[in-house]
């Protein structure tokens, strides 16, 4: 009951009391003490990880889709799944990994999309800062524009590459 009183969780008096067994609840073991939160006294600190400092995520979408692997017949991991052997069992490769990766027909279309349509006014103001050499004020306003510092710079360096377009196309 003193450890109800110090952490105001139920779950500590589960684990601190000392008439119940380790598995009270049909087979299943008693909930470890964790100290609440200072702001949220009910919940339950996070056991999210957190990305290491040299995680990034890939600036620009893969264009081909990865090969699927066979399944390895375990429950968990990248390639879970049950063993099939049969030769028209081919493994497919799962939808939810091919998001962010565009095919060459949706580039195709946005490409003579942006040909049609052009580039909109706060992207032709992009291109005109990086002609002066500020590259800084450029990546600023894609930020404010965009919402993001990586989409900015995403767009910043789509903008340079059609700078350097134009000029190829202008030297030919």
């Amino acid at each position: 009951m003193r450890a109800r009183a110090l952490y105001g969780c139920r779950s500590a008096t589960l684990a601190l009391s000392p008439n119940r067994s380790p598995t009270h609840q049909r087979g299943r073991p008693t909930k470890t003490l964790q100290t609440p939160s200072r702001f949220y006294p009910h919940r339950r600190p996070s056991t999210r990880q957190l990305p290491s400092s040299n995680h990034r995520r890939r600036q620009t979408p893969v264009t081909t889709v990865e090969m699927a692997q066979e399944r390895s017949g375990i429950v968990v991991g990248l390639n879970k799944g049950h063993v099939q052997n049969h030769p028209l069992n081919t493994p497919k490769t799962r939808v939810s990994r091919t998001k962010g990766q565009s095919s060459r027909r949706t580039a195709f279309v946005r490409d003579i999309a942006r040909e049609v349509v052009g580039l909109a006014p706060y992207e032709r103001r992009i291109i005109e800062l990086l002609r002066n050499t500020q590259d800084k004020r450029a990546r600023k306003l894609a930020k404010k524009r965009l919402g993001t510092f990586s989409r900015g710079k995403r767009k910043v360096e789509d903008m340079q590459r059609v700078i350097a377009e134009s000029r190829r196309v202008a030297g030919h």
